[in-house]
């Protein structure tokens, strides 16, 4: 995530399943404190379906910090089946 310009890339894929064990590596460059509400999107999912399975560092609902940011990560954000990750406070 580059945190100057406020984007990040994201994974685009049509039904997604995260295998047990699997892990969310995250990097923020430029270290940037960004506007609480704003909302990145790590997988965005094409399928109906919601994910299936969840990062094992990185369950529904957590936070965690980046930098000078901290996330509140959703598996159910964007359209409702998306993985996001919120600036929090």
């Amino acid at each position: 995530m580059n945190t100057k310009r406020a984007q990040a890339d994201q994974v685009v894929a049509n039904g997604v399943t995260i295998n047990g064990g699997a892990q969310f590596n995250f990097t923020a460059v430029a270290n940037k404190r960004l506007t609480a509400g704003t909302v990145f999107t790590a997988i965005s999912n094409t399928a109906a379906t919601s994910i299936s399975g969840t990062f094992a560092n990185l369950p529904n609902g957590s936070t965690f910090t980046a930098g000078r940011n901290s996330f509140q990560v959703s598996y159910s954000g964007g359209d409702g089946n998306d993985l996001t990750l919120t600036v929090v406070p």
